[in-house]
């Protein structure tokens, strides 16, 4: 009888580990999951961020051409004004 009870004992004790395990392992990739689901929204997040950062650059560089044209346009009226001061003065001497 004490080999049954041992052969007992142990079977019970095998299948308490295994139930044991199973759990554990359960638990582990109900957190990796949630760990996944993390990591994908950021990196939504970053990718709708790079897009916006993109999205401004480019509004960025189109203003930055538009003050070079309008500073090129002031210059160019500067010019032709200093020119006319230049003929009118020329003109009352």
């Amino acid at each position: 009888m004490d080999g049954k009870k041992v052969t007992i004992v142990a079977i019970v004790a095998i299948l308490i580990g295994l139930l044991v395990g199973y759990l554990m392992w359960g638990a582990n990739v109900k957190s990796l999951q949630g760990e996944l689901d993390q990591l994908k929204s950021r990196l939504a997040e970053a990718q709708k961020a790079a897009t916006r950062e993109k999205e401004l650059s480019d509004k960025l560089a189109a203003m930055e051409a538009q003050l070079k044209q309008v500073s090129d346009d002031l210059a160019k009226e500067k010019a032709k004004r200093e020119q006319m001061q230049a003929q009118v003065s020329k003109g009352k001497k």
